[in-house]
């Protein structure tokens, strides 16, 4: 049977599990689009996870925003100054309106700030974004003041991560948020409906600030596997789809029917094992007993798992080239890279003789979890980690999940030792430093993310110095140097930074790549609109 003929026969078995959906016709002005993920809530401040993020941009607006370079760029502010050490100044969006009708002023920019760290129940805070702001003040409905604890360089990339809410209807609950009551935002689209695991509807804000979208109607399907993904869209159920697997690429390529729409991604896929606890859960000796020595504690043995990972290999045979190696977290050009960090080179032989110096020649045991339907090969990709760290003789016990456990798990510390992504979404560092290597630090936000128990005095120095640091070639040294020392020690290991990957019909839709691989409705244009 060829290649074509088994994708039809796929798409035919997706045109009836989608029933209703590809039954009614597609109307010229109305989009549906597969995706591989969906949003978990429909509150802008709760649950920090990109899946999350994507889906509310197309309802919220933010005071500054990112291009599909990830430049910063005007959306609710049209400007921003700083009047001294501790204030910032924001001039804005004159004549907007909340999709209620009622209008955006400063109050309701002060509201949204101080709602942020008083989400209930949150897992993942946008705290780290907003905590430096000590007050806001309204100085008048189109003039906002934020006063902050010290210098506040980020100030502006930080709020382009804070979506607006309204304040005319009062405090509101995450459940408010997920029924539509209170998905009010400016955006260029409406909240229509959304239930988890059903589709996410939304129709085109007619009063929109910003230029008039293409799409009367969009509608986001959740289509978690990836044949069925693309299966939908060679039947027609949908016009256009995200995260396009590796071996669908050169077929949907050659097809003059679909065109496909390829970019470099902030996102970077790494190895997180936990250095903090003496007895991380999943690792055991080579007996199978629980360890109450971690030896990820050991630096020899986190180089081992470094340089026993076959980067080339992975990007080679499971990316087929559609990734790059890495050995830190931001793709080059990013701000704080640090350019004189080695790249690992494989070498396993090397690797066991690290993990016998460190007395594990016999190896130890580990259960590495990963999730399964976040990116694309994710799965795979840990399998062949699997493999590596196996020729390494560790015993790898893989727990490959669906993001709906992983992440949740992930945010409980539940991992001894696990993979996944990374994205600088906001073309530097400093936020992966704060978030995700800083040891917690409540009080000042920092912190929020780290899983996997990072904890060095020196690097926490850097990383405090450097978000208080307003001179941009000062700063970006300090960001450098916390860098090295965090991949230098291992204390995450990198593995590669993605392409990411759209397609979608021909006739009917065009887009322009976004590195953040965010799918915004706005940003896919119509044929001949």
């Amino acid at each position: 049977m060829s290649q074509r003929i088994k994708m039809a026969a796929s798409a035919l078995s997706v045109v009836a599990a989608l029933g209703a959906f590809v039954a009614q016709p597609v109307l010229a002005q109305e989009i549906k689009i597969g995706m591989q993920g969906e949003p978990g809530t429909m509150d802008p401040q709760f649950n920090l996870l990109g899946t999350n993020t994507s889906a509310l941009r197309n309802i919220y607006d933010t005071l500054s925003s990112r291009d599909q370079n990830l430049q910063l760029v005007p959306s609710l502010a049209l400007s921003w100054r700083v009047v001294d050490e501790t204030t910032w100044e924001y001039k804005l969006r004159p004549n907007v309106k909340f999709h209620d009708g009622s209008p955006f002023t400063a109050a309701d920019v002060k509201f949204t700030i101080e709602r942020v760290p008083n989400v209930p129940g949150n897992p993942n805070s946008y705290l780290v974004y907003v905590n430096q702001i000590k007050q806001v003040h309204v100085i008048d409905p189109l003039t906002v003041h934020f006063k902050t604890d010290g210098p506040a360089p980020l100030l502006p990339t930080n709020l382009s991560n804070i979506f607006i809410i309204s304040s005319a209807k009062g405090v509101q609950s995450p459940a408010d948020f997920n029924s539509g009551k209170a998905a009010i935002g400016t955006g260029p689209y409406k909240f229509s409906s959304w239930q988890p695991g059903s589709p996410f509807v939304l129709e085109r804000n007619e009063q929109y600030w910003g230029a008039k979208p293409d799409w009367a109607k969009v509608t986001f399907m959740p289509i978690t596997r990836d044949a069925s993904r693309v299966a939908a869209l060679l039947s027609g159920a949908v016009d256009f789809i995200n995260v396009v697997p590796i071996a669908d690429l050169e077929n949907l390529s050659k097809d003059k029917r679909f065109k496909v729409f390829a970019g470099d991604s902030a996102y970077t896929y790494m190895m997180f094992p936990d250095v903090g606890r003496d007895d991380p859960p999943g690792v055991t000796d080579e007996t199978g007993k629980p360890v109450t020595k971690n030896p990820f504690k050991d630096a020899r043995v986190r180089e081992a798992f470094s340089i026993g990972m076959n980067r080339p290999g992975i990007v080679e045979r499971i990316m087929e080239g559609r990734a790059t190696v890495a050995n830190q977290v931001l793709p080059k050009g990013f701000f704080g890279r640090a350019e004189k960090l080695a790249m690992p080179a494989y070498d396993a032989d090397k690797a066991r003789k690290l993990l016998a110096d460190a007395g594990y020649g016999k190896g130890f045991g580990v259960q590495l979890a990963c999730p399964n339907d976040r990116f694309i090969n994710d799965a795979k990709i840990c399998e062949a980690v699997a493999q590596n760290l196996a020729r390494l003789n560790i015993k790898v016990e893989l727990q490959s999940q669906p993001r709906a456990v992983f992440f949740p798990a992930r945010a409980k510390n539940a991992f001894g030792l696990h993979m996944a992504g990374w994205g600088s979404l906001t073309g530097e560092g400093i936020y992966f430093l704060q978030a995700q290597v800083h040891t917690p630090n409540k009080e000042l936000g920092l912190g929020a993310i780290n899983t996997n128990g990072v904890g060095e005095p020196d690097i926490d120095q850097l990383i405090q110095r450097a978000r208080r640091t307003l001179d941009d070639k000062q700063r970006d040294a300090l960001i450098q140097d916390a860098m090295t020392k965090t991949f230098e020690r291992n204390l995450i290991i990198p593995a590669l930074t993605f392409q990411t990957i759209w397609a979608g019909r021909a006739d009917k839709v065009d887009f322009k790549t976004r590195a953040d691989e965010e799918t915004l409705a706005i940003e896919i244009k119509r044929v001949g609109s």
